[in-house]
C-alpha cells in the first residue's frame, strides 16, 4: 500500500515510501522515526529515517535532517554507519542508511552491565576511529552518546546519527549560544555556549567510556540542572572503584577526556584510545 501524502499521519508498517516498504518500527528520536524497510528493487534491508510529520514543512528542520545525510555520505569508515540514499517523496523527507541488526551500546550496558577491560578498550578504539574519520574531514558530530553507537552481530561498534553534525562547509542551523546535544554527555564549554569542536566530541566519548566502565554516565541520575552544574564544576568519580579487574593506571587515562579545560584533553580520539590501551596493559 502506497503512502498517501494527503493523509496527515505518520507512516505505518506495510506502507510504501517511494521504493521502500516499511517493515517495522525501530525507534524514534527528536526529529525522525526510524523504520526497518526493504528496498523493492534489490530486496536489501535499510534503516529508513523519516522526518516527523509535525516537523515537515519547517525549513530549518528539513535542512537539518538532510544535513545528516550530507555529513554521513562525506565519510566512509568501517566504524561509521553508511548512508545509502536520501530524498523526499510527497513532501516526506527520508534518509536510508545501512541496517545494523544488533543492539545499541546503551542497550548492551543496560542488559549486561559494565564492560570488561578488554571490551572497553576495543569499543573505545572502534568508536574513536570512526569519530576521528569525521574530525579529519572537519566534521564535529555533537551528539556522541551510547544510544548512537550500534553494535553489529559480531560486536563491532558503529557510530550513527549525524543530525547535529557540524562542518565549516554547512550552513549554521542554530542560533548563537544555543546548546545542541545530550546533556549527560555535554562538554563544559558547550554548556557555556562556546562552539562545538573535536575536543567537545572527545569529552562526550570520555563520558561514554566512563559509562562502559560503571554502567552510568559521570553525572547521571540527577536533575538536568544538577547534571549541567556538575559538568562545569565537579570532578567525576573513579570509574574503576570497586572493580577487581581494573588496572591501577586505567582510571586516570579514562578521565583524561573529561578534563574541564578542552585544551588539556588528549589531542585526538586516536591519542585517547592509545592512552587507554597502554594503561589497560600496564604500560
Amino acid at each position: 500500500m502506497a503512502w498517501q501524502g494527503s493523509e496527515e499521519r505518520e507512516l505505518e508498517v506495510g506502507e510504501m515510501l517511494g521504493d521502500y516498504r516499511i517493515d517495522a518500527v525501530l525507534g524514534e528520536g527528536g526529529m525522525g522515526i526510524v523504520f526497518r524497510a526493504g528496498h523493492t528493487s534489490d530486496g536489501s534491508e535499510v534503516a529508513l529515517k523519516v522526518l516527523k510529520l509535525d516537523l515537515t514543512g519547517d525549513e530549518t528542520y528539513e535542512r537539518r535532517f538532510l544535513h545528516e545525510a550530507r555529513a554521513a555520505a562525506e565519510v566512509r569508515h568501517e566504524n561509521l554507519v553508511s548512508v545509502l540514499d536520501a530524498g523526499e517523496v510527497d513532501g516526506r523527507h527520508y534518509i536510508a542508511a545501512e541496517y545494523v541488526s544488533g543492539r545499541t551500546l546503551e542497550d548492551r550496558i543496560k542488559l549486561l552491565g559494565p564492560l570488561g577491560v578488554a571490551a572497553l578498550v576495543t569499543f573505545t578504539r572502534e568508536v574513536a576511529a570512526g569519530l576521528g574519520a569525521l574530525h579529519e574531514q572537519g566534521i564535529v558530530h555533537r551528539d556522541i552518546k551510547a544510544s548512537n553507537v550500534l553494535l553489529t552481530a559480531d560486536g563491532t561498534a558503529k557510530l550513527t546519527d549525524y543530525g547535529l553534525a557540524k562542518s565549516p562547509n554547512y550552513t549554521v542551523l542554530t542560533r548563537p549560544g544555543q546548546v545542541m546535544g545530550t546533556l549527560e554527555y555535554l562538554a563544559p564549554e558547550l554548556i557555556k555556549g562556546e562552539p562545538a569542536t573535536p575536543a567537545s566530541d572527545l569529552y562526550a566519548l570520555g563520558c561514554m567510556v566512563f559509562e562502559c566502565a560503571t554502567g552510568k554516565t559521570p553525572f547521571g541520575h540527577r536533575s538536568l540542572f544538577q547534571v549541567g552544574i556538575a559538568h562545569l564544576d565537579e570532578e567525576p568519580a573513579d570509574p574503576g572503584a570497586g572493580r577487581d579487574d581494573w588496572p591501577p593506571t586505567l582510571s586516570a587515562a579514562v578521565l583524561e577526556a573529561l578534563r574541564k579545560d578542552a585544551a588539556a584533553r588528549p589531542l585526538s580520539t586516536t591519542a585517547y584510545a592509545d592512552q587507554l590501551e597502554r594503561a589497560a596493559s600496564g604500560a
